[in-house]
């Protein structure tokens, strides 16, 4: 579980995108539903905004996701009638199998140049889905966010602003994610505000890497959404080794239902593989994206399994890009 403390978690909230909300206003609905799943739940690391699962990475959606100006991205309402605006799914080429794909990624972790140790800092792209009619934005805005934080559980939380784009305006090739220059926010946590379970860096062996992974809310014997949530955790928390992603990818090659997308580019540019996760009970489908450079997982996207009125099936709802 990784949270804010009370006093963190009311700075975030004041000083989250002060050009759009003034400072002694009242929090909106939103906001005050996010704060309420938060404290209900006690999961604020492993919950994110989205359609029909809130599992935010608190790094970077809680972030966002209190400055709700700047999550809310892209509605259109022709007639009235609301439709959301997301980002275009990902297309794949075939490369061959899971078992494949795996034994290509380890390879590579094993003559990579990765940390030797894990890293408290994680540098991230984010996107969330969240419809409000009364935006009507026309645009998908991602948002860049750099954590770090020390074994006396304080650290810095900056978050800024991408580029705005329009779905489908870059090629196939071209990063659609790019920072831009607005600071969201630039929070200083003092020792102590910062919680998290894992505190001392995991070991690479595979009993090492389940025991941190279980430490963030993966259950004895998981399905395949419930580790890909944890894996999710863990990377917004820590810059795991080679041998950890290999670890890792080892995992999720032994989950049921997990099985090869083929190779595409994510939105920063980059070239990857691509696994699929089926939907478990949140009404969403995972992708897990691989660099086919190194072999680490670079990304979790998440797409609607089935239309709700709004959003289609297979619309993206969610990313979050590790740099």
């Amino acid at each position: 579980m990784t949270v804010l403390d009370d006093d963190a978690l009311a700075r975030l909230l004041t000083e989250a995108n002060p050009a759009r909300t003034p400072r002694d206003a009242e929090p909106d609905a939103a906001a005050l539903r996010l704060r309420d799943s938060i404290t209900r739940t006690g999961r604020a690391s492993s919950q994110r905004v989205r359609t029909g699962k809130t599992r935010v990475a608190w790094a970077t959606a809680l972030a966002s996701a209190v400055a709700v100006g700047a999550v809310v991205f892209g509605l259109v309402a022709p007639a009235g009638q609301a439709v959301a605006v997301t980002p275009e799914p990902l297309t794949f080429t075939d490369v061959g199998s899971t078992q494949l794909i795996v034994e290509r990624s380890t390879a590579l972790l094993a003559a990579g140049s990765g940390p030797a140790d894990p890293q408290r800092m994680v540098e991230s792209a984010i996107w969330a889905l969240s419809v409000d009619v009364d935006e009507q934005q026309m645009a998908v805005t991602p948002q860049f966010s750099t954590l770090t934080w020390n074994e006396d559980l304080s650290g810095r939380l900056v978050t800024v602003e991408g580029e705005s784009y329009w779905p489908g305006a870059t090629g196939a090739s071209e990063a659609e994610a790019v920072p831009g220059d607005t600071v969201l926010v630039d929070l200083v946590m003092e020792p102590g505000q910062f919680n998290t379970p894992v505190v001392l860096p995991p070991g690479d062996s595979a009993a090492d890497v389940e025991a941190m992974l279980m430490a963030f809310g993966m259950p004895a014997d998981p399905d395949a959404s419930q580790l890909v949530d944890a894996v999710v955790t863990a990377l917004d928390q820590w810059t795991l080794t080679d041998a950890q992603h290999a670890v890792l990818l080892e995992m999720l090659q032994a989950e049921e239902g997990i099985h090869v997308l083929g190779a595409s580019t994510d939105r920063l540019g980059r070239p990857v593989y691509a696994l699929s996760v089926p939907a478990a009970g949140d009404g969403t489908d995972e992708t897990v994206l691989i660099s086919s450079d190194s072999g680490r997982i670079v990304g979790v996207e998440s797409e609607q399994a089935s239309s709700d009125g709004i959003i289609p099936a297979g619309a993206v709802v969610m990313y979050t890009l590790w740099v």
